[in-house]
């Protein structure tokens, strides 16, 4: 129905008319996070560090103390992917690399199992959840755990 009203599925999620609503988060960008129970991601290129940052949930809490808890993304590629596979077009190679600082050749492997599973779609230009790997999205991102 959606599809016939003219949205479509961009993200696993939603379904817009050419949206780029949450665009940046499931690009692995960053983000602040303002107020009681808020998230962000922070990278911090000189420390090559990339932390996740949460605000207190409960407003009384906040405004006592609104100091965020900060924690550190260890496993920079699971995070990458539990965000931009989300995304029905997919990224680039080049993003990867440019956001998470891993090297693309490090997780070749996992990608190549992917592909073999019909999970994923991987070019030079591009690296996609198929049809099938959209559909079991909860399997192919625990794929980079």
């Amino acid at each position: 129905r959606l599809q016939t009203a003219g949205l479509e599925r961009y993200e696993v999620s939603a379904y817009g008319r050419a949206s780029k609503h949450n665009l940046n988060y499931w690009q692995f960008g960053d983000y602040l996070g303002i107020g009681a129970g808020a998230h962000g991601k922070i990278t911090q290129v000189e420390e090559n560090r990339i932390i996740r940052t949460l605000k207190p949930k409960s407003p009384k809490d906040y405004l006592a103390t609104p100091v965020a808890k900060i924690a550190d993304i260890d496993n920079r590629t699971f995070d990458f992917m539990l965000n931009a596979l989300r995304l029905k077009h997919g990224f680039t190679p080049e993003l990867f690399t440019q956001t998470t600082g891993v090297n693309l050749d490090e997780i070749q492997p996992t990608l190549a199992r992917a592909q073999n599973l019909a999970l994923l779609e991987v070019s030079e230009t591009c690296i996609k959840p198929s049809a099938k790997g959209y559909n079991f999205l909860n399997d192919l991102q625990e794929m980079f755990l």
